[in-house]
């Protein structure tokens, strides 16, 4: 605000609402729009919400430190929110700077105390989704199976911003297998982006019934031989195109179709959304210190994916789980298929 010579800026979007908060801004979960806008100033920030929300917001969300002005639940905010050239905001309207960019850079590197809590949800999105994937059953439909990780999210004081099931019929069709009644059979595959307070840990575990064959094996270890390619590549102040570029170099060198990588979205920044944009091999912005990031090679129905934080000293993988089998990919510890 300092640089561009501005009085105030306006966050409307859910995700820097919930990066300056440390809590929940939605009401309902199907739309963009957050329950309230901050007005923030050089020496104040103030909530603009509904008469609705107000009590809630004050007594189980926001900070001491936040003011908060109602409206009546019919009225607008808008009427409410500074506008003009020197006022910013994360999204466009009312004449007001777009620092929307500026914004999503800033959050992009978490604070220590965002790094703490963000490694405590990691943990327990990894803790909840294993002990449900160990109830199931391979007579389970995928829609029972999503029951249970749904029961086992929400114990854990975790939402569900994304929930994927596939069991054998459907891992090798689809890359986002929405659950439907189809039976498991032997293999389920489970995706999740479990959310508390804000923050998103995305990460994948695979169940299988019955003897393993060498070629499934092959093929698990190979999608984690891209993966581990990708994270060698995460280098912090390196630009977000050299992981992709890593991973498509490591897919055909690992068994895949030279344009397996053209099939799936390879994963991006993450930490307020699911994937704030998925990186591509043209991706400029540069990875910052404590950025949160979450890559997805995906291949031959199985796929790769958790929560890792870029810093300095290399990536730290934080959706782990010490009772999920694991086996070693380039000197890490990955998760391995749990048999059943």
């Amino acid at each position: 605000m300092v640089a561009k010579s501005l009085d105030a800026c306006v966050l409307r979007r859910n995700p820097n609402l919930a990066w300056a908060i440390a809590g929940r801004v939605h009401v309902p979960t199907t739309i963009d729009a957050a329950c309230f806008d901050l007005i923030i100033t050089a020496d104040s920030a103030t909530a603009i919400t509904n008469v609705v929300e107000a009590p809630r917001l004050i007594a189980e969300e926001l900070p001491s430190e936040v003011m908060v002005k109602t409206v009546e639940w019919s009225a607008s905010r808008d009427s409410q929110l500074p506008s003009g050239p020197r006022i910013g905001s994360d999204q466009a309207g009312g004449d007001r700077i777009d620092l929307g960019s500026h914004v999503e850079m800033m959050r992009a590197s978490l604070i220590e105390s965002d790094v703490a809590r963000f490694k405590e949800i990691c943990r327990d999105a990894a803790i909840a989704l294993a002990s449900a994937m160990a109830q199931v059953e391979s007579s389970d439909r995928e829609i029972d199976v999503a029951g249970l990780i749904t029961h086992s999210l929400w114990q854990a004081d975790l939402e569900i911003a994304f929930l994927g099931v596939a069991g054998q019929e459907r891992v090798h069709k689809f890359r986002h297998p929405l659950p439907t009644d189809a039976l498991v059979g032997n293999r389920v595959s489970a995706s999740i982006c479990a959310k508390r307070k804000g923050l998103i840990a995305s990460l994948t575990r695979i169940v299988t019934f019955g003897a393993l064959s060498e070629s499934m094996v092959k093929d698990y270890t190979s999608i984690f031989k891209v993966e581990a390619a990708m994270f060698d590549a995460t280098v912090v102040g390196q630009p977000f195109s050299g992981p992709i570029q890593a991973g498509i170099t490591a897919y055909a060198a690992n068994g895949f179709d030279s344009d397996e990588w053209k099939k799936h979205h390879q994963g991006g920044p993450t930490g307020y959304l699911p994937r704030d944009w998925p990186a591509n091999q043209e991706s400029r912005p540069l990875i910052a210190q404590n950025q949160p990031i979450a890559w997805n090679p995906t291949g031959k129905g199985f796929k790769a994916e958790e929560t890792i934080l870029a810093t300095h000293l290399g990536v730290q993988l934080l959706t782990s789980d010490a009772d999920w089998p694991t086996f070693e990919v380039n000197g890490r510890s990955r998760p391995f298929l749990l048999q059943r």
